[in-house]
């Protein structure tokens, strides 16, 4: 016993002798120094936070060491302040595809009718009470399109239908009716099982869970991408190609903005730790999508907030 208790102190102070010679390494280091140190603290520290095992206080805590990081922080763009109850913080995304626009109780759509499909759909989410409510029963056709797209043309079709605004974000932020209206199928796309229930399960669920957490008023736009023409159909309905997500948070001690785009295969992937490898710029979503986002921002905030990637997942 006292042989394992002297290997467990000399194992401490080891641990403990590391931890301060690499905290002086990072004190030395120029910023492209500190980012590549931090890179490697946090491909540790991803392994616990995200093993679906960790306690989920253990995550928060882990959460917010990795927002005082410069990696994870990023750039935060200065902007004036966003209309905190908008589904968008600087306007929906601008487009010159005539895209119809639907304001629900919880959240927006921008329709093709054309296609027919929804081309993104916006929503705000907020810290909350986590009150479980039913899920609805069925899908509902929307009687504002003109495709008037129906449940039954999913039916055997091998696909899911996937919801672009989050049932449960949705419900926990706005209620019971807001929660019925994203059942409506101008809000839904065709989408495998395994990524509905998986790794895009686990993104929203990810953004209303723990970036409400961290960070409180949280702006996501959602959509599909398609190739032209588009290789496959459910029926009428196109199947995407991709799916993307720009999520974005002001902070109010800096009067800024910062923001993250993910863009995410039509693959069956069920799970995937590793972030970080689907982190594109909001540019390249809206070269793939023919979208503008943050309209309302002058051209050069746009600019520097949209042209480069962050550099990590939050």
């Amino acid at each position: 016993m006292r042989r394992l208790l002297n290997l467990l102190g000399w194992l401490t102070v080891g641990i403990c002798a590391c931890l301060v010679a690499l905290l002086i390494v990072y004190g030395l280091s120029d910023r492209p120094g500190k980012i590549a140190i931090e890179h490697h603290v946090l491909n540790v520290i991803d392994g616990v936070r995200e093993d679906g095992m960790t306690p989920d206080k253990v995550v928060g805590t882990l959460d917010q060491f990795a927002d005082q990081t410069e990696v994870v922080k990023g750039d935060v763009v200065l902007a004036p302040e966003p209309d905190k109850d908008a589904t968008a913080p600087y306007g929906e995304p601008a487009d010159q595809l005539g895209l119809k626009h639907f304001v629900n109780k919880g959240y927006s759509v921008g329709y093709d009718d054309s296609l027919p499909s929804p081309r993104w759909s916006s929503y705000r989410v907020f810290p909350y009470k986590d009150v479980h409510l039913e899920r609805p029963s069925s899908f509902k056709s929307d009687v504002r399109t003109t495709a008037r797209v129906t449940t039954t043309e999913f039916v055997r079709s091998g696909y899911d239908r996937g919801h672009l605004s989050p049932n449960y974000a949705i419900s926990v932020c706005y209620g019971e009716e807001a929660q019925k209206e994203t059942f409506l199928l101008s809000n839904i796309v065709p989408q495998v099982h395994a990524l509905n229930a998986g790794l895009w399960k686990d993104l929203e669920q990810r953004i209303v869970r723990r970036y409400v957490e961290r960070y409180g008023t949280v702006w996501v736009q959602v959509g599909p991408v398609f190739t032209e023409p588009t290789a496959k159909k459910v029926g009428r309905i196109p199947v995407p190609n991709a799916f993307w997500m720009v999520v974005s948070e002001y902070e109010e001690t800096t009067r800024g903005l910062r923001a993250i785009a993910y863009l995410i295969p039509h693959e069956e992937t069920w799970r995937d730790r590793e972030l970080t490898r689907y982190v594109v710029s909001i540019r390249k979503v809206e070269t793939l999508t023919g979208l503008d986002f943050f309209p309302k921002l002058p051209k050069a905030t746009q600019n520097r907030l949209e042209s480069t990637p962050a550099p990590r997942a939050w």
